[in-house]
């Protein structure tokens, strides 16, 4: 054998070793990134302290046999982490909490036009979906994203709102349309098994179901007396609300609601120039600071009853003294408490989209 032979040959020696060497470490950075999507994080965006005190990096234990294109199993996700938000930018809008998130990972850029079929394919669901990708190590929604091209993205479709949870089927749908996406785009996606999400979209309405109250306070007239309609909204001007065709708002610096005056819903009110009540309602997981409303919502309608003439009861038309605003107090620190608890705080960006 020549020795130009022998240079050849061991040229493609390395050449081969080179390649193997790249898929390797190729397979396992595309790995570590979806461990990183997916892994269990309590605590900390990086690592998660074992029992000893000890820290290691979160995994995803066995990988499916499908690869990284495939639906994690029930026992992958054992409970909704925030993972999913760290790295979060300021608006990323998607979180474990209360979406199912896919996760697409792209060796080529994936670009804004090939989003489209994607994009297209997630307006058909009846629940809101967002979109968003990695700029500057930190999620940014694609809409309003400065990148118009991104190696990873994530897909999140919200499991429950006022219109109830999300079933197995609609998440099975999600789940197909994401793995056609990335199938497509020549990427790999990782997926919430159908079974578990919709068990935690159950579990998720059970407790907006408990935390969806109304904090009302009634003002009636003494005597079945009636309040005159232009003198309730001169009222209202006064007392600095805002008339709308919905009733009279109260607006925070923000712009967001506080609460709301509306006429009393009574059946055997009568058509006519008069109100036979008044209704002061704060819609408590919108609130942001919900006993400072309550505080300010209780002193408007006190100031209501005593211009017209009224007093303030309660939706069992009993009067409503100090003591009782007080125990509505108390009952509402519970709610914000357990509501806190499940990292979806009261008057928050998850707050108001799970009430929606």
């Amino acid at each position: 054998m020549s020795e130009l032979q022998l240079y050849l040959l061991a040229g493609g020696a390395v050449f081969v070793a080179g390649v193997y060497a790249y898929n390797v470490w190729t397979e396992r950075t595309a790995r570590r990134k979806a461990e990183q999507a997916f892994g269990e994080r309590p605590g900390d965006a990086l690592f998660v302290a074992a029992a000893k005190g000890e820290r290691h990096e979160p995994t995803l234990g066995d990988v499916p046999a499908g690869g990284l294109d495939s639906t994690l199993p029930p026992t992958a996700r054992k409970a909704p982490t925030e993972e999913l938000e760290a790295p979060g930018g300021p608006a990323a809008e998607i979180s474990s909490r209360i979406d199912t998130v896919a996760v697409i990972l792209a060796d080529d850029p994936i670009i804004s036009e090939q989003l489209d079929p994607l994009l297209d394919a997630l307006q058909a669901h009846t629940t809101p979906v967002h979109v968003e990708g990695i700029v500057d190590e930190q999620w940014h929604p694609v809409a309003t994203s400065p990148k118009r091209s991104w190696r990873e993205l994530r897909v999140g479709l919200q499991l429950a709102s006022r219109s109830g949870p999300v079933g197995e089927e609609e998440i099975e749908r999600f789940n197909r349309t994401i793995a056609d996406f990335a199938a497509m785009a020549n990427a790999v996606s990782q997926r919430e098994a159908p079974n578990a999400a919709a068990a935690r979209a159950r579990d998720l309405d059970r407790f907006a179901a408990s935390a969806d109250i109304e904090v009302v306070i009634n003002v009636v007239g003494q005597f079945g007396a009636t309040f005159s309609i232009p003198r309730v909204k001169s009222l209202g001007l006064e007392c600095g609300l805002s008339e709308t065709t919905a009733g009279f708002m109260s607006y925070a610096s923000d712009g967001s609601i506080e609460f709301v005056v509306r006429p009393l819903d009574d059946p055997n009110a009568k058509p006519g120039h008069t109100y036979t009540g008044l209704t002061f309602a704060l819609d408590l997981p919108h609130a942001q600071d919900a006993a400072a409303i309550l505080a300010t919502m209780a002193s408007t309608a006190r100031t209501f009853a005593r211009e017209l003439g009224g007093e303030l009861v309660d939706d069992a038309r009993k009067p409503l003294s100090e003591a009782g605003i007080a125990s509505i107090r108390r009952s509402l620190d519970k709610i914000l408490h357990d509501m806190q608890s499940h990292g979806i705080p009261a008057g928050g960006t998850l707050a108001k989209r799970l009430f929606s």
